[in-house]
């Protein structure tokens, strides 16, 4: 079995109704897959990670508290050469329901070795 994993973590302070927090959850997931696809439509290469977590998928969901967590995952995932998607959206305001606001929800980490990812998301668990 392979340890290629891809890890999306997300802020749990955002309060997320369990339908827009699993449609969150698949964009982030995808957008490796997104970027690999240009404007035109021509798909990029897919690095031996990203081609062998295709083949056996497997994905982990974090949820960290707030902005400032979530920017530190993506900063020592940055900092070790983790492959790091930011995923951005807008999505209903918490504090104004008839407003939207753009907001950084989460970020992936991945595919990559799974005992590489743990080292930047370890001490955060399971959403």
């Amino acid at each position: 079995m392979s340890n290629i994993r891809h890890t999306v973590v997300v802020r749990k302070d955002l309060n997320l109704p369990v339908g827009l927090l699993a449609a969150q959850t698949t964009h982030i997931a995808m957008e490796f897959i997104r970027d690999k696809i240009d404007a035109q439509l021509k798909v990029s290469e897919f690095s031996g990670m990203e081609k062998e977590w295709i083949k056996d998928p497997y994905v982990s969901v974090l949820g960290v508290n707030c902005s400032e967590d979530l920017d530190s995952i993506i900063d020592h995932a940055e900092a070790k050469n983790l492959p790091c998607h930011i995923w951005e959206d807008t999505i209903p305001s918490p504090t104004f329901p008839d407003r939207d606001i753009k907001i950084c929800v989460g970020c992936s980490i991945g595919p990559a070795d799974f005992d590489k990812i743990k080292v930047v998301t370890g001490a955060f668990n399971l959403y």
